[in-house]
């Protein structure tokens, strides 16, 4: 099995990497020919701009192919199970390029595991949500009064009141009388890097829980058994509610068609997946298909670096950007 798996990360990486390879070809590298510039300024302006623009062209061609891939019903072949830690590195004349598209559909949004009203100024807990995180972070051997602690922190970091979720939790009060005091965000997080803010969460625990979460809008609630990689087994896990142990969950994923289940029911039909994934969550949780993605682009120029992020999401067939960050420009 991990042969096929093997040959599947193979296939792809081969893939993405003609794919931005023709990319920067149509573009050109002669972009950041900057000898005739004498300033500093204007070389780092103009570096800006440029890497800007290489970008912008980079994130164009990415959406029309990955419109097309999802056209011919493809898209599996370049997102699937390509390990998202594995960034696609074209080489420049002074620097390079480094691109990485990445599906968003295999994690757990811990923007779900509340829900804001914003016109009564309430919330609702979101307790199928919140037992899938505390499984997740079970399976990752977190001391189980710590999983209370950041749960219910997470829930007031997130939530629009002021009032502790429960004696576990944390809100203003706690973090302004820290070292270095600061207030809860009391809205949805908008990166991950949000949740080493939170009570409970030590650089430790962070580094485990990072690799299986992620912060979208709350409308992306699902989680692709397409996209899965086999490095995140406890995914399953979790889902399971610890019924699975890691190794069946990797045998699961290993199992799984060349080109993905068509549909989720295909994949249910599965007797040993009846058993061990059985509950409702699980159905409702569970898709075999990805509407979010994102594409990091990095460019190294000398000593200039210019990084940007790019959401995109699916729409029908059609691939589109939703926001754009910009990163270090250094």
């Amino acid at each position: 099995m991990l042969n096929k798996e093997s040959k599947i990360n193979n296939g792809a990486t081969l893939l993405l990497t003609l794919f931005i390879t023709s990319i920067v070809s149509i573009i050109g590298y002669k972009l950041f020919d900057l000898t005739m510039f004498t300033s500093e300024v204007e070389k780092r302006n103009l570096s800006h701009q440029q890497s800007f623009l290489m970008v912008l062209s980079l994130e164009s061609y990415t959406l029309d192919y990955m419109s097309s891939a999802e056209k011919r019903k493809s898209l599996s072949l370049i997102t699937n199970r390509y390990d998202p830690y594995s960034p696609i590195e074209i080489p420049l004349k002074r620097g390079n390029i480094v691109a990485q598209i990445e599906d968003k559909s295999d994690c757990f949004n811990l923007n779900l595991i509340v829900t804001n009203d914003e016109e009564s100024k309430t919330k609702t807990v979101n307790q199928d949500e919140l037992l899938f995180f505390k499984n997740l972070l079970s399976s990752l051997e977190i001391p189980s009064d710590k999983i209370e602690s950041i749960s219910a922190s997470l829930i007031d970091w997130i939530d629009g009141d002021d009032f502790p979720d429960n004696y576990n939790g944390a809100e203003d009060f706690y973090y302004s009388n820290l070292n270095t005091p600061y207030l809860t965000s009391n809205q949805y997080m908008q990166n991950i890097s949000e949740l080493r803010k939170v009570k409970g969460v030590t650089e430790v625990i962070y580094k485990k829980i990072e690799p299986y979460i992620c912060a979208l809008p709350t409308n992306f609630k699902f989680i692709n058994i397409n996209s899965i990689s086999l490095l995140k087994p406890k995914i399953l896990v979790a889902l399971s509610e610890k019924k699975l142990s890691d190794q069946e969950a990797i045998s699961i994923l290993e199992d799984r068609p060349l080109s993905g289940y068509e549909n989720i029911d295909e994949f249910f039909n599965d007797k040993f997946v009846k058993q061990s994934l059985s509950s409702s969550f699980s159905r409702k949780k569970l898709n075999a298909e990805s509407f979010y993605f994102n594409l990091e682009s990095q460019i190294k120029y000398d000593e200039f670096t210019f990084i940007m992020n790019s959401r995109i999401i699916k729409d029908d067939e059609d691939m589109k950007i939703i926001s754009r960050k910009i990163g270090n420009f250094l």
